[in-house]
Order: C-alpha cells, then structure tokens, then sequence
C-alpha cells in the first residue's frame, strides 16, 4: 500500500514537473505581459491617438487630463478621417497625409483647440493617390513630391503657411525610362543637404516601381549651392521603400547616420529585403554595411526602420511570410507574426524585445524617441490588444504605455508638449 502511494506521488510529480517545463519551453519572453506600469501619467504632454477600423477609417484623438493607462475614447471628442494612418509631430505641431476624406490628397496640418483637433492648412496634390511624400523640416522648411508637379521635381512649401514656394528640379537625371521619380520615397536632411530617392522604371497598376537596372539611387542637393551635389547607388537592391504614408528611412538623433531600407521586389521577395546606411558627413552608400533580411528570417521584410545609438529597431516576422503568399492586399502578411527586434548595427545581432506582444502590420508607424524612451504601437488581434510599449534603451526596461479598449485598432500614435 506504502509503495503504492509513494508511486502514485511520484507520477504526480512528475507530470506537473513536465507540464511546467513545457509551459516554460512554450512561453515566448516577447509575448509576457510586461510589469504593470505605476508611472504617473505626465500631466505635460498630450497624447494624439489615431484609431482605425476595417475600413482604414477612423478619427485623431487629443488625450490630456483624460489619459490613462486603458483607454476607451467612446466620450472623447475626434476629428473624422476616410483614412486614418499616423501622423507627423515637428515643432510640436501635426501634420499629416491627406485629408478627411479618402479623395482629400496632399498634406494636412492640424491645430488642437478645446481638446479636438481641427485642420489649420491644406497643400494639394489632386493626382497623386497616395502616394504624396512629404518632409517637414520646421516652421518655415518642407519639402513634397507631387507627380502632377513633375516626377522629377520635388516641391518646397512653408509649413506655417502651408503654400508652395518653389521646387527642386532633378530631371537631368532622366535616363528615358517610362517612369521616373525624386522623392516619392525618401525625403531626409540632413547637414543642408536633400536625400532624395531616384527611380528609374516601369509603372503599372502595382504600386511598386519596376526598376530598369536592379539597384537603388539616392542623389544628394546641396540646400546652399542649390545644386546636385552626388547620385549614391548600390547594386543588387531595389524599391526604396514601402509606401508614401511609411517612411523606410531614419537618421540615428546620436550618430547622425542615414540608414534606409531596400524591401525589393515584394512580389518575388528576390534582390531580398535590406538595410543600406549613408554615415554622418558622407554622401555615399558605405560600402562595407549592410543587414540582409535573409540572415533573420527568409522570406520575408523589413518593414519599419527606426535608428537609435547604434541600434536599429524594426519588426522581423517569426516566420516566413510574403505580402503576396495569399488573400488581398496583404491579408495574409498582416497576421500576429511581426516581433519588435533590436539590432546592433555593429554586431550585426537581432534581438527581440522582450514582454511585447507581436504586431500585425495594420499600423504603418515607425517607433519614435522621447525623453528616454523608445514607443512602440503594436496590434495583436489574438489577444485583443492594440496600444503602445515604451522602451527605455539604457535598462532595457520595457512597459505597456497604455492600451485601447473598445476603441477599434491603434492607427497612430504622437507626442505634443503642453
């Protein structure tokens, strides 16, 4: 009987040893909760949340004394957008792609009044679809690429005023291709000088550009002698970039180098996805860089870059997947499969940041830097989230900014001071 019990007991340890192990083997770090975060709220800054439903509609919300750390903006006061992708702080003021209705194209500038915002300025661009890019410098400095313009033009416009005040011509860099285009990708200053990308190709009804020759062109303008300065190119990689609404490029706000990304052919997934990096007080491709997709994960894409002290922060799917491996636009590639990952630049090593849930790509955002921490908006449709995680670089402590709760997906999300 004594040994009978003393057999049974054994089994039942044993089992709940092996049951813990495999829940332990089966327990991603990125995917844990991170710890509840007690922060107080900061009563200086207000939080602007853009919201979206299936339809990419949805609206911009300014949170000030009604923040909190599980958000339902039932009751908070919005502005009405056809299209609701992020947008862009500079100066303390947002600026955004297109306007509030889905026909509206060009660049919107908004003021924050009673705890709603409104717009204040509108540059149109009638022909462009979506593909309006734009670069907000400050008050007085920006820059956009208008195709009804010119491809290779690329047009000056003061933001206080939101008017046009000239343009950059780069159509002595036509070779004849029946596409061409400056900027429609990349537009970035950096030490008064324009980086600007350069197409040369094929256009049909794909929103990818086929390149005549297979590699990537950034010309340099010098903003003080008015003038092209260089075209840097780099072989064996294509398509600059995703969309106008996406930027793929970051400056490092410590090293001041350039990095951007070459997605390639998303059809074909072939030149592979990779990230190209122009260093500070340079103005060509450095030849002895470069992060291949392939080395992560493959298939698959880079598909958001941001670049901090020598570090890069994007997503790399935890498995292989093509935005064209199935359903349309994308289904299939916007799935629970996108992990937030850090990347010495380096050491060329990935790792992903851990008590994050993945994301699924319906938010186009890039992380952003303030006041210590990197913010990072993820939507996971498995577990029900979409909010924000904050990143401090120097710990690596990570924690749940705030999360919506019946507030649709999490399109968005900005900073302004009070």
């Amino acid at each position: 009987m004594k040994n009978r019990l003393l057999s049974k007991l054994f089994i039942v340890c044993l089992l709940s040893f092996l049951f813990a192990s495999c829940s332990n083997d089966d327990n991603d770090n990125s995917s844990q909760k991170p710890p509840i975060n007690t922060d107080e709220l900061p009563k200086d800054e207000t939080w602007v949340i853009f919201n979206g439903t299936e339809t990419w509609a949805g609206g911009i919300y300014a949170l000030g004394d009604n923040k909190s750390r599980e958000i339902n903006l039932a009751s908070v006061p919005f502005y009405q957008l056809g299209y609701s992708a992020g947008g862009r702080v500079v100066d303390n003021v947002l600026y955004k792609k297109d306007g509030a209705t889905s026909n509206d194209y060009g660049i919107s500038k908004y003021s924050l009044s009673g705890g709603k915002f409104s717009p204040n300025g509108f540059v149109s661009t009638p022909n462009n679809t979506y593909e309006t890019n734009f670069l907000v410098v400050n008050n007085t400095e920006g820059y956009y690429w208008d195709l009804s313009a010119g491809g290779l033009k690329v047009q000056k416009f003061n933001p206080s005023t939101m008017q046009r005040t000239g343009e950059i011509d780069f159509s002595s860099l036509s070779n004849g291709s029946q596409y061409e285009a400056a900027g429609q990708l990349i537009l970035a200053k950096r030490d008064n000088k324009l980086f600007v990308d350069v197409q040369h190709g094929t256009k049909t009804s794909a929103w990818q550009v086929t390149p005549t020759v297979k590699k990537v062109e950034i010309a340099v303008y010098n903003l003080i002698t008015n003038e092209i300065e260089s075209v840097t190119e780099h072989a064996g990689a294509t398509n600059l970039g995703l969309f106008a609404d996406h930027v793929l490029w970051s400056i490092d706000e410590v090293t001041k180098d350039l990095y951007v990304v070459a997605v390639g052919d998303m059809r074909t997934q072939t030149p592979a996805s990779r990230i190209l990096r122009i260093k500070n007080g340079e103005t060509k491709f450095d030849p002895t860089f470069e992060l291949k997709i392939s080395d992560y994960q493959y298939p698959s894409d880079f598909n958001r870059i941001f670049a901090y002290d020598s570090k890069i922060y994007t997503t790399i799917s935890g498995r292989a997947t093509s935005y064209y491996g199935g359903g349309q636009h994308g289904v299939t590639y916007r799935q629970d499969i996108w992990y937030w990952t850090e990347i010495d630049v380096n050491t060329k090593k990935a790792k992903r940041l851990s008590n994050m849930l993945p994301d699924n790509f319906y938010s186009y955002q890039n992380p952003f830097y303030h006041k210590g921490n990197i913010y990072f908006v993820t939507n996971n449709a498995s577990e029900n989230f979409s909010g924000v995680y904050q990143y401090n670089p120097k710990n690596g402590e990570v924690k749940e900014t705030f999360r919506l709760k019946g507030s649709g997906r999490l399109m968005g999300f900005n900073i302004l001071q009070n």
